[in-house]
């Protein structure tokens, strides 16, 4: 009875003792893990308009260890919002759809016009190390997957690579810019191509 007694005090001061550690992080386990972040960016197109596009990131739990991810959670989709810039008004939404082995999306990177279509490349991984470019080609109401060649042209990033808690509701261009030229960021994503995978 008394080891008993011994056992149950024990557990409820390493009860306590978790409860406070939460507590002092300020992390609520109701809000581990999930989650949404929204903003506005502008973008400029090839042809030199800027528009605004809405931007979200869903997230979920999961994704490394807790002195690397203190949220505890990890990308889940990517979407993107915009009106058309052909004059129409029509909104236009584009969600991340493949996925890699860790169950991270794909990672849009440029958004522009290819023969007065909105075109969407984005990045994922296919294997350790490895990355593949993706084409999306927006054709009568609907985003198809164009197939890209094993070599293409260069082009440069231009939707935002930066996520994380607290960021600003809008991004501007210049700002936006001065983020994507971080040297932080792996080449891979700062720019698309030349080649349609990438490994190493």
């Amino acid at each position: 009875m008394r080891k008993e007694n011994e056992n149950r005090k024990r557990n409820n001061k390493t009860g306590m003792i978790c409860m406070l550690v939460l507590l002092l992080t300020g992390i609520s386990a109701c809000g581990i893990g999930g989650g949404m972040q929204k903003w506005k960016e502008e973008v400029k197109l090839s042809d030199g308009r800027v528009i605004v596009v809405d931007r979200v990131m869903l997230r979920e739990g999961g994704g490394g260890e807790w002195a690397s991810n203190r949220s505890l959670s990890k990308p889940k989709e990517y979407q993107i919002r915009f009106t058309n810039p052909d004059g129409s008004g029509k909104m236009i939404e584009w969600r991340s759809t493949k996925k890699d082995d860790r169950m991270y999306p794909e990672l849009p990177l440029i958004l522009d016009l290819e023969a007065r279509q909105p075109i969407i490349y984005s990045i994922v991984y296919f294997k350790e190390g490895c990355e593949n470019y993706n084409k999306y080609v927006y054709r009568n109401g609907v985003w198809i997957e164009e197939k890209l060649p094993e070599t293409f042209e260069i082009l440069t990033t231009n939707l935002l690579l930066k996520h994380g808690v607290d960021m600003p509701k809008y991004f501007d261009l210049k700002t936006k810019n001065e983020l994507n030229a971080d040297l932080g960021y792996r080449q891979s994503i700062r720019q698309v191509g030349p080649n349609r995978k990438v490994c190493g």
